[in-house]
Parts: C-alpha cells; sequence; structure tokens
C-alpha cells in the first residue's frame, strides 16, 4: 500500500499561509492593546479628575499649580512642589502625604538638593496613576536637560497654567522670561495662586485643567523626554511671584505645569520656550495615535485631536477669555 505524505511544496504553501493569518492576526492584536491601554490612560485622568473635586470640596478651591520653597538655600524650588503633591490623600496616598515636610523639606531628586526630611518618601516611589501605560518612557529616568539623580517619578499628567497669547487679548495674564518662555495665570492651575470653579467663566465643560504629556519631540533629531518634570515630578516653582506680577525678564521655571504656545504633538520644540523641561511651554503630546487626552473641568476627559484648531485649544487652555469656543 502506497503512503501519503505532505510534499515539500505542500508543506511550503501551508507555511506560508499560516504566516500571512500571523501577519493579519497582529496588527489586530497591538490595535486591541493599544485601545485598553488608551481606555486605561483615560480612566487614569477621570480618577485625577476625581481627585481634584475631592480638593476643591475640601477647601473649596483647587490647588496651586506650583508653590515656592520656603528653604533659605540656593536651591529654593526644591522645597516648593507642585499640584501632584497636593491631591495625594485623595488617591489613596495619605500615608505618603502624612510624611511629607512643606517648611523644611526638599522635594527634589538632584542629588545636589536632595529630597530631606521626609520627604525621601518620594525616592523611586510610583504612583500608577501618574504614568500613561502607553508611554514607553522609565518613570524614574533621568534624560537630558533633567537633574532627576535620586529616582522622583516622571509624571506623564501636566497641569494647565495657561495659554500664551491670551485668547481674551489680556496683555496683563502674561510674562516673557529671558530664559524659558512665557508664563501666564489664565489657566485653571497656575503658579502661585489657587482658583475656584467658580473662575471658570467660560464653563466648567469649556476649560482644560490637567492635560496628557507623555510622549517625546526630536531634539537633534532624536527622540527626547522634555516633559515638565526637571527634577521629578514633585518640585515647584523656582519664584515666589506669580504671574503676572513676574518681571519680565526674570529666570522663573517650574515643574508639572506648562503654558500652552504651541499644538499638540509638536515635533520639534523652540528655544527657548519648549526646548527643555524647565521652559514655560513644554508641549501637550502622547504616543496614542494622533493626539492626547485632556481632563476638563467638569470632570469629563476627551481626547484632543493633534489636528484641532489652534484657536480653540488656547480656548480650552483659558478659563475666562470669554471666546466662543469652537468644535473640538
Amino acid at each position: 500500500m502506497k503512503k501519503r505524505g505532505f510534499t515539500l511544496i505542500e508543506l511550503l504553501v501551508v507555511i506560508a499561509i499560516i504566516a500571512v493569518l500571523i501577519a493579519l492576526l497582529l496588527p489586530a492584536v497591538q490595535q486591541a492593546r493599544e485601545a485598553a491601554r488608551r481606555t486605561q490612560c483615560k480612566s487614569q485622568l477621570k480618577q485625577i479628575g476625581l481627585t481634584l473635586a475631592n480638593y476643591h470640596d475640601t477647601h473649596n478651591k483647587f490647588p496651586p499649580g506650583a508653590i515656592y520653597g520656603l528653604l533659605p538655600s540656593a536651591c529654593p524650588l526644591c522645597a516648593g512642589t507642585n499640584w501632584r503633591t497636593f491631591i495625594l490623600p485623595f488617591i489613596d496616598q495619605a500615608p505618603v502625604y502624612n510624611k511629607l515636610n512643606f517648611v523644611g523639606g526638599s522635594f527634589s531628586a538632584y542629588a545636589s538638593y536632595p529630597f530631606s526630611n521626609g520627604n525621601q518618601v518620594f525616592q523611586k516611589l510610583i504612583i500608577p496613576v501618574f504614568k500613561c501605560p502607553t508611554s514607553p518612557w522609565d518613570p524614574l529616568s533621568n534624560p537630558p536637560n533633567c537633574t532627576n539623580d535620586l529616582g522622583g517619578q516622571m509624571i506623564d499628567y501636566v497641569g494647565i497654567a495657561g495659554a500664551y497669547p491670551d485668547p481674551g487679548g489680556a496683555a496683563s495674564a502674561c510674562s516673557p522670561q529671558a530664559s524659558h518662555g512665557f508664563f501666564c495665570n489664565n489657566g485653571t492651575l497656575p503658579s502661585a495662586q489657587s482658583f475656584n470653579i467658580r473662575d471658570m467663566t467660560d464653563g466648567s465643560s469649556n476649560v482644560m485643567v490637567v492635560a496628557e504629556q507623555s510622549g517625546a519631540v526630536l531634539v537633534g533629531g532624536v527622540k527626547t523626554d522634555v516633559r515638565s518634570n526637571y527634577t521629578g515630578g514633585w518640585p515647584g516653582a523656582s519664584l515666589p511671584d506669580a504671574v503676572p506680577a513676574l518681571t519680565a525678564g526674570s529666570n522663573m521655571f517650574y515643574n508639572g505645569l506648562t503654558t500652552v504656545k504651541y499644538a499638540i504633538n509638536t515635533q520639534v520644540p523652540v528655544t527657548p520656550f519648549s526646548d527643555v523641561p524647565y521652559s514655560a511651554n513644554t508641549i501637550l503630546n502622547s504616543y496614542h495615535v494622533g493626539g492626547i487626552h485632556a481632563l476638563l473641568g467638569d470632570g469629563s476627559v476627551r481626547f484632543l485631536s493633534e489636528n484641532m484648531a489652534f484657536p480653540n485649544l488656547l480656548n480650552l487652555a483659558s478659563k475666562g477669555d470669554g471666546q466662543v469656543l469652537g468644535e473640538f
């Protein structure tokens, strides 16, 4: 009786068919995984929105975007902190918050001015709600132009200090700085100031409070981390003045905030406004295809297209410009 089996050609055909099926299947699997990561990122911003609402209910105002440090040292920034720290008790991080020293402790992950007086709790601490699952960046990295030597978490969500130029034409809302760009206080989380939801005169559903900043920009043709995390994600502002009281030309910078001046996912940074993590106008970006997630004042989270009309983005970043917001 003649035995039957696969010929070489039949075997190659079967292998080719399997390879084609795998090639068709892998993109679908990857898309499904990214859809799940994108949903998780959106959920995390919703959680941040809930914590900000709880903070507002408790204190009748939102936290300041960033505060100046009180330590008498060459690094006042190291003692100041930003809005991310103030909401910790409302995201089940009260044990961390209760260890912090807001008067005599450093919030900096810079080795020359390290975490101190209880604030060492931040060293190499990763709080998952502040990490976008799509972003490939190591949350404990020390990227170019940063001084995150001790492993402060590099955070993927940035507070909106305002918009430049002011959409309503208020020249007094912004201050140009000699080295770091344009700082404004027409947003919800500016440096050294706290606002109430009543200050969102454009309507809370028309105001962006926190936005995703988890992507990269091209510096010298290389994908570079230029998020607002200069000495880790926890320090605050380098000067005590509140915009617009800042003297034009002074040397202010802050962590955890940006004044929106460029379109979403702008690839090439501009000197001196968006090219380093201590610039005032770091770019809103992500590794999601086509745009970023943004938290609005009413607690909702929207996906903002990188192709949205730039005037609309400026209007969203301003809490009370009085302009009609277009479709987004």
